[in-house]
């Protein structure tokens, strides 16, 4: 008797465990095919507002941004933009200024990387890195012995924009003396 007992109590849970998998796949629907006819719509980027940190400077966030420094300067209607405070918060858009105006389609430059771009574009050959040791903003051009050796912070298009930047020439002296 205590045989048939236990046996009917394992059947009802065998039953069980079938009757739940079964309902738990019927609960499932079935994967519907793609419908290639409806676009997914790409949205916009959307203006960052990003919070300046200690020791930021404006050309450091423009070349995280992918964006030029004029362009932040008018967006954020900097009157000084060599004074950043940590906390303050700055506008990261090509679209609108800080306080809503909206700004005029951006003219392309006729040099690229005028304060350094973070990918090379074409043209555009000077390296310039940052000294590991004390932190020189140094470039180089294709010809220094420094080039083949060290990977790019960023990359210029002249010297001149290098320079106006804040970047020294490397020799195999040290930094150029001015």
């Amino acid at each position: 008797m205590k045989h048939i007992d236990r046996a009917a109590r394992v059947f009802m849970w065998v039953v069980l465990l079938v009757a739940g998998w079964w309902l738990a796949g019927c609960a499932v629907a079935p994967p519907q095919p793609p419908n290639d006819r409806t676009p997914t719509p790409t949205p916009a980027p959307a203006p960052v507002l990003y919070t300046v940190q200690s020791g930021d400077t404006l050309s450091g966030i423009a070349a995280r941004y992918g964006v030029d420094v004029e362009t932040l300067i008018r967006v954020n209607e900097l009157q000084n933009p060599d004074v950043l405070i940590p906390g303050q918060k700055i506008l990261i858009s090509d679209r609108v200024t800080i306080s809503g105006r909206p700004l005029p389609t951006p003219t392309p430059t006729p040099f690229p990387c005028r304060q350094g771009c973070v990918q090379p574009r074409e043209g555009c050959e000077i390296k310039a890195i940052v000294a590991r040791l004390d932190g020189a903003r140094l470039y180089v051009l294709p010809e220094d012995e420094l080039y083949a050796r060290r990977e790019a912070d960023l990359w210029f298009c002249r010297v001149e924009d290098a320079e106006a930047a804040g970047w020294t020439r490397w020799t195999r002296y040290g930094p150029a003396k001015g």
